[in-house]
């Protein structure tokens, strides 16, 4: 019952982590066409913004809503100079261009900040675990794992509730029935990749809290997003959260009985094992495997 329970603690953090930062990489993808490889990046400079944000005095969950506003703007601006550019193109272009601006963006940390890795002071209120059934939930996690299911809540209402949601969901489905009816797709395209970015940034500031900011953050994480997507299906909103569960909890179980090094691996398996039985994931749309 103990381990049961320490398993289930510790996929909640990555349940929440995961679910924010595969909600934004799947809402480029579904309604762009593009795989943002730079969606690592974005989480890089989530870390890195908080980081610096907190060195300046700022207390980190304070920093969160500055940093998810400036990592919005940087998606703005990426989107409307670069991504805008190939959206409609090739996939195989979209994948080198976004490739190449996470190369550069990771190449520029690497100048300004170094290959050294940064980590937050935890403050007082965040630390110390409250014990239920001999299992350890520490107040770090519980915090983190509550801002991530809200971020993921709250984009869930404004796509699902809002005018501007309602744009997005019709020029994924159908852009040039979008633009008949007056929706502007290049201003769409432009919010679409900021809220990702936003999303990127917020899990990277959620990240660094109890870990630490590098160049290289971002690139382990996407790996998951991307198994997290797939496994979720694209489509509907609701699929990034449950490849987040299956992911978050199977990969607690097998790192807590044969370690983290297995642990990576049961999301590749898992992959495999859902692609062929249904290749357009757990909840995804059939129109999407195309």
């Amino acid at each position: 019952m103990q381990v049961a329970l320490q398993i289930l603690f510790d996929s909640l953090m990555l349940i929440g982590l995961y679910g924010i930062g595969a909600l934004g990489f799947a809402l480029i993808w579904g309604v762009l066409n593009v795989l943002n490889i730079a969606h690592a990046a974005f989480i890089m400079l989530g870390g890195y913004t908080s980081f610096w944000l907190w060195r300046l005095g700022i207390d980190p969950l304070a920093a969160l809503p500055l940093t998810m506003i400036a990592m919005f703007a940087v998606g703005w601006g990426v989107q409307r100079c670069l991504i805008d550019h190939v959206a409609n193109g090739p996939h195989a272009l979209g994948i080198a261009l976004t490739y190449g601006i996470n190369l550069v963006l990771i190449g520029l940390a690497l100048y300004f900040f170094s290959a050294d890795y940064r980590s937050i002071q935890l403050p007082g209120y965040l630390r110390g675990f409250i014990e239920i059934g001999g299992a350890k939930l520490t107040y770090a996690r519980l915090t983190i794992t509550a801002i991530a299911l809200s971020l993921t809540a709250a984009v869930w209402w404004f796509m699902d509730r809002t005018e501007l949601g309602a744009a997005i969901r019709a020029t994924r489905f159908d852009m040039e029935a979008a633009r008949l009816v007056g929706i502007k797709v290049r201003t769409i395209y432009d919010l679409t990749t900021a809220i990702s970015a936003m999303l990127a940034g917020a899990m990277g500031g959620l990240v660094v809290i109890l870990q630490s900011a590098s160049p290289g953050m971002g690139d382990h994480f996407l790996l998951q997003i991307l198994i997290v997507t797939v496994l979720g299906g694209l489509g509907t909103m609701v699929g990034p959260l449950v490849g987040a569960v299956v992911l978050g909890i199977s990969t607690s179980f097998v790192a807590t009985i044969w370690g983290t090094t297995y642990g990576t691996l049961v999301g590749a398996l898992l992959v495999l094992a859902v692609l062929v039985v249904r290749p357009s994931g757990l909840l995804g749309r059939r129109y999407y495997e195309a």
